[in-house]
């Protein structure tokens, strides 16, 4: 006995497919975006107000920033908007700097906020951030908030600057991980030249970081002669008696497990209360 094929179900599986297909949302931007600092400011915009998203770089493009975007929460300026949604940027030896010329102001390129924000950075280069206008901001690259999310993928953080954490800066409770990535030439003023760790979860894996520093001023002090007379010194028949002194320590222990960093560390990397991932 031979029966009819299935017909309705077949029309009901396409239809299926067909509105699953529909339901998958359009990345905020599925295109390279042009290499112009507008146009990058614009993407990141609009990707947070999508709920997330993908921003593409132009290949082999400087963005070069020399305006500060309205920062959230007094953290310091920032030069693109606060990363509040799930957002990616994807850079084919991109570029985002911040400008060289005379009057530029102060900013660091990201600062991750917001309830959900989480940013992932592939293949891109940030240098030569600032956002110290009160001498107190952290985060010179990248400064992110207390449990917001941070990867950074195959990248090189150069040139930044800040009070602590001079590439990034990362705080309580957040989470970072950085994986065959440079960080090379950053400073810092009181900790962290290359990265300052604040209570948060980190694995730093197959990463670089070189030539960082952090600076203790210096006040110079006026050298002034100061000349003393000879005057003959006696120091005789002292003497000094200690007996029946112990110092006992016994019972200790310090026990580190878990642990997943895995760089080249000849630079600056501070924590505090860190965890690893």
């Amino acid at each position: 006995m031979r029966f009819p094929p299935p017909k309705a179900a077949g029309v009901l599986t396409a239809v299926g497919l067909a509105l699953g297909l529909a339901a998958i949302p359009a990345p905020a931007y599925a295109a390279p975006i042009t290499c112009d600092a507008k146009a990058l400011v614009t993407a990141v915009d609009a990707a947070n107000l999508a709920g997330g998203g993908t921003v593409d770089l132009a290949a082999n493009c400087v963005y070069s920033l020399d305006a500060v975007e309205p920062a959230a929460g007094g953290n310091g300026p920032n030069g693109l908007p606060v990363i509040t949604e799930a957002v990616t940027v994807n850079g084919a030896n991109s570029v985002i700097e911040r400008a060289t010329a005379a009057g530029t102001p102060k900013f660091r390129f990201f600062e991750i906020g917001g309830a959900r924000g989480e940013l992932t950075l592939n293949r891109v280069t940030l240098r030569n951030g600032d956002p110290t206008v009160l001498g107190t901001e952290d985060g010179g690259a990248i400064l992110v908030n207390a449990n917001r999310v941070l990867t950074v993928n195959n990248s090189v953080l150069t040139g930044n600057t800040a009070h602590e954490g001079g590439a990034i800066a990362s705080l309580g409770g957040s989470s970072t991980r950085i994986s065959g990535s440079e960080f090379t030439s950053n400073s810092a003023v009181a900790g962290g030249g290359g990265l300052f760790n604040l209570g948060g979860g980190i694995a730093i894996l197959s990463t670089t970081v070189s030539e960082t520093s952090t600076t203790v001023s210096e006040t110079p002090v006026a050298e002034t002669p100061t000349t003393v007379p000879e005057t003959p010194t006696t120091v005789s028949n002292n003497t000094t008696t200690a007996s029946n002194n112990s110092t006992t320590v016994s019972n200790n222990t310090t026990t580190v497990s878990n642990d997943k960093a895995d760089c080249t560390c000849t630079g600056t990397i501070r924590g505090t209360g860190a965890q690893a991932l």
